[in-house]
């Protein structure tokens, strides 16, 4: 049988004996990421308002027309509404999506208080629709169930829900896993309450279901949405793999990896992608995975690896502070570089993802500026320039086009910039009276003034974003490395910078994020660079250990594709780097000539880019030529000297 399902499993389960006994056997887990997402579809179309687009599903036809169904709803977000299944269609999962008419609506007759989380596969010559449906008893939420044999005309299973559940039991997902179905949701360990959970039923045949047991249990607990909604299970690479979320903030997604498709634990944490109601989709030779929900202006897709652990955002694990060069990628995958040079900002781009660059351009903007680069939810840059005493600020109005240079204020010795948990950048600046910072209203929206932050002034800054979700921010000022953190994720700061040890004569910082979800710190100082790793997801931060290197120089942390962390470090008598080579770190290596600033990029297949400038110019560069592998010579890339 041909399954034509986008979020079904089969192609590779069907072959598996039934998970019942004891547990598969699995390859070892890959570190799991996604590239930049992409819009897909927005349901604003044709409204007189903004809509968004939530939990949802796609399926193929035999036509091969790809059908996309979802909760929607007006903006701003309204769960008690959410009352209709917003459909529509495309040639391909990238589109164009058409708009179709709703295909579900609540029927409080059948004691539906809503339309949450449809989910559907094909079975012979029908598709099946498996949706919450709510009810007056949040504990006895019903799981119901629709066929079709077109996708655009539904009927209700006349025997009402398939069963009821509690805590607000919603979110299934139905997957084959050897000889039965198996239906994923999430709910709680009671229904009063208790621990959130993912349950699972069993079937034969898609309507006579199992009492429920639980593939997982998370150590937080409650009534209502909890952070084991949208479960979402597959086999690839050799192993089961749990999506799910919301996990470090909204638009958290966590991935865990087991031989066992009915047991997950926490202990199994492998991968984490910045999306929210995920789906994962195998379709046109490889994975993707969606991202949707409130204020996120409709459906997005990535390509989903389930080897190299990559995050969706340039700023989604950590940023260095400000460099005269820097790489972020565009919502299209391709690769933008912009440098700092004696007149004015300097732009270059990929004319093709992974492929050859333009040739230089005048960008304005302030006279030898350090910059900071990220990239909006929904796929748009802003550029922030330090120089000739003040911030100025670039933004794009829609992906690839740029609006006019504004002056954002404050003086900087550094900058650096951060994306909260919920979508929101946040911008941290030093000056001679220690730190500040302003952050976005609303993901993408408006900015707040600037705020003092406080710490040492006029310090080197670093900022990370933990497991948890919660932004740190690290700065050094001397001998003297200092650190604080949010509170919660994408909300209030604790008390002031605590001491955070010691090194000598800080340089420079680099903070990004391991595979695991821990963070691991690295300073440049004047005997050389520093390291300073948490011990797992969102742990307890190690001592501060030598890491070797030269002395004085910029640091950078970079992730290969295949998960393996990678250490330059560049001063102006050369640069350097270490890696992880499976049993260790490698020794330091000779990288490169001297170097004023230094920008580090990912392309769209993973392969990481360099560019480097000096004082007497031209730029330099440096990439690998495959993904995690050997690096091209050095070439000359044009562009401004970097006094």
């Amino acid at each position: 049988m041909w399954w034509a399902v986008l979020t079904l499993v089969l192609l590779t389960a069907a072959a598996l004996p039934a998970a019942t006994g004891p547990a598969l056997a699995a390859a070892a887990p890959g570190r799991v990421g996604a590239a930049p997402f992409v819009q897909i579809y927005d349901p604003s179309a044709g409204e007189a308002s903004p809509w968004y687009l939530n939990d949802h599903t796609f399926v193929r036809d035999d036509q091969g027309l790809w059908h996309l169904f979802g909760i929607t709803h007006a903006e701003p977000a309204d769960d008690r509404d959410e009352t209709t299944f917003a459909h529509a269609t495309a040639p391909s999962p990238h589109g164009p999506w058409t708009k179709r008419p709703p295909v579900l609506t609540a029927d409080p007759a059948l004691g539906e208080t809503h339309l949450w989380a449809p989910h559907v596969i094909k079975d012979g010559s029908t598709y099946y629709m498996f949706y919450a449906g709510g009810g007056a008893d949040p504990a006895n939420s019903a799981i119901s169930m629709a066929t079709s044999t077109d996708l655009y005309t539904w009927t209700r299973h006349p025997g009402g829900p398939l069963f009821r559940d509690g805590y607000e039991a919603r979110d299934p997902m139905v997957a084959r896993v050897g000889d039965q179905w198996v239906m994923y949701y999430t709910a709680t360990a009671d229904p009063g309450g208790g621990n959130h959970v993912v349950a699972f039923r069993t079937s034969m045949d898609l309507v006579h279901w199992s009492s429920r047991s639980i593939a997982f249990t998370d150590p937080t607990g409650g009534q209502g949405a909890g952070n084991t909604e949208s479960p979402f299970v597959v086999f690839a690479e050799g192993t089961w793999h749990l999506f799910l979320g919301p996990r470090g903030g909204y638009t958290g997604t966590d991935v865990f990896c087991g031989s066992d498709p009915l047991h997950f634990s926490l202990d199994q944490l492998c991968g984490h992608v910045f999306s929210h109601a995920a789906e994962v989709v195998n379709a046109e030779g490889r994975w993707w995975i969606s991202h949707a929900g409130w204020g996120q202006r409709g459906v997005w897709l990535a390509g989903l690896d389930f080897t190299k652990g990559s995050g969706q955002y340039a700023v989604e694990a950590g940023s260095d502070p400000g460099e005269r060069v820097v790489i972020v990628s565009g919502a299209d995958g391709r690769q933008e570089a912009f440098a700092g040079g004696p007149d004015q900002v300097w732009g270059r781009y990929q004319t093709v993802r992974n492929g050859s660059w333009s040739a230089w351009y005048p960008f304005g903007g302030p006279k030898s500026a350090s910059l900071a680069v990220a990239r909006d939810l929904d796929g748009r840059l802003e550029l922030f320039a330090s120089g000739e005493g003040r911030v100025d600020r670039r933004a794009q109005a829609a992906p690839n086009l740029w609006q006019d240079w504004e002056n954002f204020g404050t003086a900087a010795h550094d900058l650096t910039v951060a994306q909260n948990a919920d979508g929101r950048l946040e911008l941290f600046a030093s000056g001679p009276r220690g730190s500040y910072h302003r952050w976005q209203t609303t993901p993408g929206g408006n900015w707040a003034g600037w705020e003092a932050f406080g710490g040492p002034a006029d310090a080197v800054i670093a900022t990370g974003r933990d497991a948890s979700g919660r932004i740190e921010v690290v700065a050094a000022s001397g001998n003297t490395v200092f650190r604080r953190g949010q509170a919660v994720p994408s909300g209030g700061w604790n008390a002031g910078f605590e001491e955070f040890g010691t090194v000598p004569g800080v340089t420079h910082l680099a903070l990004d994020r391991r595979p695991d979800g821990a963070l691991d710190l690295v300073a440049g100082g004047s005997t050389g660079l520093w390291r300073k790793v948490q011990a797992g997801p969102s742990g307890a931060w190690s001592a501060w250990a030598a890491f070797g290197g030269p002395s004085d120089a910029r640091v950078h942390v970079a992730r290969n594709a295949d998960g393996r962390t990678e250490v330059f470090a560049a001063s102006r008598t050369g640069m350097a780097h270490r890696w992880e080579n499976g049993s260790g770190w490698s020794a330091w290596e000779t990288f490169g000539p001297g170097a004023t600033g230094t920008g580090y990029g990912t392309n769209a297949d993973g392969r990481t880019e360099i560019i480097a400038g000096s004082p007497t110019g031209p730029l330099s560069g440096r990439y690998q030529l495959v993904p995690s592998g050997n690096w091209s010579p050095w070439s000359a890339f044009g562009g401004p000297p970097l006094a």
